[in-house]
């Protein structure tokens, strides 16, 4: 089964109009509709969410409600980290409380084991896994160390940062020394030939090239593997 954990703290959501004490509605019924329907969703993607839900505060009066609550969220592409849920009343008196949560789900995923330096190519030792919270990791994570090993860094990276796909360099689909196609293009017109890779490069990188026949060396950007085009 899993488990739900509330953490409750003050916020400054209050009204200034007096309402009689045995109508006021319980705010302990507001948070819980709001963990509720943050944890369903949270739950129909992920295992095990900790929904954390802010208190209200206790200022805040509002006339007891005769319908059952109706929660709703605007946010459609991120049920993680902070958020807030809405707690509507439709009667007697139609009112909306927003009441902030957060959302945390803790996974194993790839950090650095040890402070590492840019173009370093990683190792097994290199690197470990750790329980995050994966709605801090605006970034991006990694959860499978045979995805990075031998692969190079980019930039420097502090002992226990987890480790974003955008940090590791792209794999080198060509070679230096490969045999490739260029493709030469001019306007409409386009010219296949055979030639050399003069070093490694990535999709999108550039990379120069000798053309076979002509001896004729030429830089063009990498479009796939095997493939260098060069505009005219």
């Amino acid at each position: 089964m899993n488990k739900y954990f509330i953490t409750l703290m003050v916020s400054v959501i209050f009204l200034t109009n007096p309402v009689k004490a045995q109508t006021i509605h319980a705010l302990a019924d507001i948070e819980q509709t709001a963990f509720l329907y943050a944890a369903a969703e949270a739950q129909a993607n992920y295992d095990n969410p900790q929904i954390i839900v802010e208190a209200l505060d206790k200022r805040l009066r509002l006339q007891q409600c005769e319908q059952a609550l109706q929660a709703f969220s605007n946010s459609v592409s991120n049920t993680l980290g902070n958020r807030t849920v809405g707690v509507r009343c439709s009667s007697p008196t139609e009112w909306t409380v927003y009441v902030p949560v957060k959302v945390k789900v803790l996974q194993p995923v790839v950090v650095a084991a040890r402070s590492l330096v840019a173009n370093e190519t990683l190792s097994k030792a290199d690197i470990t896994l750790e329980m995050m919270d994966i709605g801090e990791l605006r970034q991006g994570y990694i959860q499978s160390t045979d995805k990075v090993i031998g692969q190079q860094l980019k930039y420097p990276l502090s002992m226990g940062m987890a480790l974003p796909p955008r940090g590791l360099k792209q794999e080198k689909v060509i070679r230096r020394g490969e045999q490739i196609i260029l493709v030469a293009s001019a306007g409409s017109m386009e010219v296949r030939m055979n030639g050399t890779a003069m070093g490694d490069a990535s999709v999108g990188e550039k990379v120069k090239v000798k053309n076979s026949s002509s001896k004729r060396v030429v830089e063009g950007i990498v479009h796939a593997p095997g493939v260098v085009k060069v505009t005219m």
